[in-house]
């Protein structure tokens, strides 16, 4: 089939039909105290929606690989993340596509639309969890979601936690319990929520904010226990940005921000109607924590998490090998052993989601659920990796780094003497000049330390993961090799 026929007969989106969404404005984003409707028009967001294009395009250049057809119409394609997994194989074939998308931005784009997608494939694959205690309409409109999800090929973005107000107190007695996301009051078409939640990346990219449980919740916090679908340009939704670490940017000088930033915010949800058939789950304190426990989330999302981060990884090996290199460092054992941990830590994530997608089984919905095991074990462990890479980049940098002249210099008066006094034993100076400003972009501009950040805390923190993965672990081989030495 042609290419053009290809996207016509298809439901996954082009570039172009993702960025007429964000030209139907509609949309409350602030940004440096502006109200922002058309993100596409803005300097300091412009880039990152043409890089978002992109990544729907990429289904199409790889659309063997990428498109399936949809469970409810044969001749509309849609991505594979969208598709609830039912054998190794779907596995296997939804972790290329989540390559594919991921080598992009060499890993560095945590939040593609393919981590919600895999996140609602897996809810819709458990509408028995979502009908537990009377909640069968809510299970409902969530799967017919799910399918309009799939079929249209939206892009969407989550808030998953209550704002930081008074740790020392449950969410709902913050700040008079007025700060969480909570419901306010209910018509026969509607339920009315207030509050805020954070953190939504990606927002202004956007065409739904999806809610759905993301810390613990008391029983007795019914109206906080809460779960729906809501479009971004929605009278009272509003969305407070970070700094942009895009800026007007040369993609020479800043190869990764200018193009990458996708931008974080906290919601306002200023007595935000949400229409019932778009609420999946309403006040079931009980619901609230066994969606996320039971419906196989856990394994669904961290298939995903790590394979962009095994990208990453894998990038980060290619910017300390091609630095090492350039500059002859590579010849001293001292770097050859730090890329040999870099290289070490990007095997062992390979390693551990072939693993997990080799013993994966069905689960009691009939979804093949990976084997968690080793996608516990990176989770405890992923958000040290990622940081340290950056410490081993930049020793195997060093200086090299603040000896970076931008491409105005390049372009300027002093070429000639650029060319002599930059130049690397591996290249020239523009290829030196190039390849380290790629690397400074990566580790240590403000895009490189929010990706820190974001790597240390996007699925908690490594400490409590780390115990959460003992806690759960089968310990019973372990014990047994002791007690065996215990007993007479």
């Amino acid at each position: 089939m042609a290419q053009a026929e290809l996207r016509q007969a298809t439901g996954a989106r082009t570039g172009e039909q993702f960025l007429d969404g964000l030209r139907q404005g509609g949309r409350e984003i602030w940004l440096h105290g502006e109200r922002i409707s058309h993100p596409l028009d803005h300097p300091e967001l412009r880039a990152a929606a043409l890089s978002m294009a992109r990544v729907f395009d990429i289904q199409h250049e790889h659309a063997e690989e990428m498109l399936a057809p949809s469970p409810n119409d044969a001749e509309r394609l849609v991505n594979v993340t969208h598709l609830i997994p039912r054998t190794r194989e779907d596995l296997t074939r939804r972790r290329r596509a989540f390559e594919l998308v991921a080598a992009f931005s060499g890993g560095t784009m945590g939040r593609t639309p393919d981590y919600l997608n895999v996140t609602f494939a897996c809810f819709a694959g458990r509408p028995d969890v979502w009908a537990r205690r009377g909640n069968g309409q809510g299970a409902t409109n969530l799967v017919a979601y799910q399918a309009r999800m799939r079929d249209n090929d939206l892009c969407t973005t989550h808030a998953l936690m209550n704002p930081q107000v008074d740790r020392t107190k449950p969410e709902a007695e913050q700040a008079m319990g007025q700060v969480a996301l909570h419901k306010v009051s209910e018509t026969a078409d509607a339920i009315v929520v207030r509050g805020a939640r954070m953190l939504a990346t990606l927002a202004p990219f956007a065409d739904e904010l999806l809610v759905y449980p993301g810390s613990d919740i008391r029983p007795a916090d019914g109206r906080y226990a809460l779960s729906f679908a809501v479009p971004i340009a929605t009278r009272g939704l509003r969305f407070i940005c970070r700094d942009s670490y895009s800026k007007q940017r040369d993609a020479y000088d800043y190869p990764l921000s200018s193009r990458f930033d996708e931008m974080d915010a906290v919601v306002i949800f200023d007595d935000v109607e949400i229409p019932k058939e778009r609420v999946f789950l309403d006040g079931d304190t009980i619901g609230y924590s066994e969606v996320i426990t039971d419906t196989g989330w856990r394994g669904h999302i961290m298939h995903q998490a790590f394979t962009r981060a095994w990208v990453k990884l894998s990038f980060a090996l290619g910017l300390g090998h091609l630095i090492a290199n350039t500059t002859g460092v590579v010849r001293f054992d001292h770097i050859q052993e730090k890329l040999g941990q870099i290289w070490a830590m990007s095997e062992l994530a390979r390693s551990a989601l072939v693993s997990a997608e080799a013993g994966a089984a069905l689960d009691e919905g009939g979804v093949m659920y990976p084997d968690d095991r080793p996608l516990l074990a990176l989770r405890g462990q992923m958000p040290k990796w990622l940081p340290y890479c950056n410490e081993l980049l930049q020793l195997i940098g060093g200086g090299g780094f603040m000896a970076t002249p931008s491409r105005a210099d390049l372009d300027g008066p002093l070429r000639e003497h650029i060319e002599q006094y930059f130049q690397a034993a591996g290249a020239g100076a523009e290829r030196r000049i190039r390849l380290f400003r790629l690397a400074w972009d990566f580790l240590g501009s403000d895009l490189g330390g929010r990706g820190e950040l974001y790597e240390r805390f996007y699925l908690s923190d490594s400490w409590r993961m780390t115990a959460l993965a003992y806690q759960i672990a089968d310990k019973s081989f372990p014990e047994s090799l002791v007690e065996q030495f215990l007993t007479d």
